[in-house]
């Protein structure tokens, strides 16, 4: 169903929503993990939880955040049925909740059927989720409407499907990556390709095959040059590369991973970064130049590794930049501080623990939360400076969400709303 674009501009006048208040996609803005205008007091106080607001179902994939609402996926671990939920932040209260049945099919032991964080703007909300026969994109509005639905194949992974839709401009982009590598006996290959709907009424308007080896994980985000965006991502079999978001054009692909990508690509300054690794280590960080408007280089060239990271590189956890910082925070706790046009180490100290969610850093504090529930707060600075912890006594395995007076985290039973 098309929603006229007066209908959508009612929708927004009418509930506040504001696109200065939002973390519109997983870790915020472009996937960059900041927010600088953030006025909640870290280390919290009890007083400042505004709720623990129990969830229908667990999951791994984060919150966004629209105005007043954020909107988070669940699913139930025994019968793989997926819930969108929406919930009111300043109130502490679910809305609306939809729910929609689907397949058992097998998991990573540290994934769940909810591993994906929607995206969302004006016009909605925008949710996928994979499975064995039948793989799902839902757009809804912010009332909880179902605008339209596509399904957008079957799922070839022994890991679950992980990844997150995104928006650029008219159309939501989904990285559909699969297993061909490694597979049960006669299961047939995956194929991994790059899909763009219409965001309004769901046709697809382009679909990019690419290279298949194992299923990779991150996200893409956007980078401009002289004011053309260019879609930028990493997987094992393209390494990276680069897309015309209009009409899936791929501009340019460099071979350089053999290990699978579970973090998203970040661009930082004038560098496009992304990891590799595995759950036995070897874990990877590589830096790429992108071009300046004032260089020889175009986004038609393909770009030259300036530097890897080895030591305390992370492999699910996505890096953060800060100025010219990069930041690091290992699976396995340790966190660390690089000289971003280098990639010069300047700090590395072991926090403890062990973290699949993403760091953020929010008002020049670096924060994340390990598996086993302790939030972390680090100073985002060229020296280290610990400030504290917080212990939330259960399982997280998400990442947090932000706008300037709220705070969200999302456990294994309930998403937490921290107040100014």
């Amino acid at each position: 169903m098309r929603l006229s674009v007066l209908s959508v501009l009612a929708v927004c006048f009418c509930s506040g929503l504001n696109a200065q208040e939002s973390w519109p996609r997983f870790r915020g803005a472009n996937g960059d993990g900041r927010l600088a205008d953030f006025q909640v007091t870290l280390p919290w106080s009890p007083s400042q939880i505004v709720a623990k607001v129990v969830l229908p179902g667990n999951g791994n994939g984060s919150p966004v955040i629209w105005g007043d609402t954020s909107y988070l996926l669940c699913a139930n671990p025994d019968t793989a049925d997926r819930t969108l939920v929406a919930i009111d932040i300043r109130r502490g209260k679910i809305k609306w909740q939809k729910s929609f049945s689907s397949e058992n099919h097998p998991l990573h032991k540290m994934s769940s059927y909810a591993s994906s964080t929607p995206c969302v703007d004006e016009t909605g909300v925008y949710v996928a989720w994979g499975a064995p026969s039948h793989s799902m994109l839902k757009a809804f509005t912010h009332e909880g409407q179902e605008r339209w639905s596509v399904d957008w194949g079957r799922l070839v992974t022994q890991h679950g499907f992980g990844t997150s839709p995104i928006i650029v401009d008219d159309r939501i982009i989904l990285f559909a990556s699969q297993d061909a590598q490694e597979l049960p006996a006669n299961v047939e290959p995956g194929e991994d390709r790059m899909l763009a709907y219409d965001k309004m009424g769901g046709e697809l308007v382009w679909e990019l095959p690419m290279k298949t080896t194992r299923v990779c994980y991150g996200v893409p985000c956007v980078a401009t040059y002289d004011s053309k965006k260019v879609l930028f991502c990493a997987s094992t079999g393209e390494g990276f590369f680069a897309i015309d978001p209009a009409d899936g054009k791929k501009l340019w692909n460099v071979p350089m991973f053999e290990k699978r990508i579970c973090s998203s690509p970040i661009l930082a300054a004038n560098r496009l970064i992304a990891t590799e690794g595995s759950g036995g280590g070897g874990n990877i960080l590589f830096a790429v130049g992108w071009p300046t408007s004032d260089s020889n280089v175009t986004i038609v060239d393909p770009p030259k590794l300036e530097y890897q990271i080895q030591r305390a590189a992370c492999y699910v956890p996505t890096p953060i930049a800060d100025g010219d910082l990069l930041f690091t925070w290992a699976d396995n706790g340790v966190v660390s501080c690089f000289d971003l046009a280098t990639g010069k180490n300047r700090w590395s100290q072991r926090i403890g623990g062990n973290f699949s969610g993403s760091p953020v850093i929010l008002a020049g504090q670096l924060i994340n939360v390990s598996a086993d529930g302790v939030l972390s707060i680090v100073k985002a600075s060229a020296n280290y400076s610990f400030v504290g912890n917080i212990d939330l006594q259960q399982p997280v395995r998400s990442t947090i969400a932000a706008v300037s007076d709220h705070m969200l985290i999302r456990t294994d039973e309930s998403l937490w709303i921290i107040g100014r």
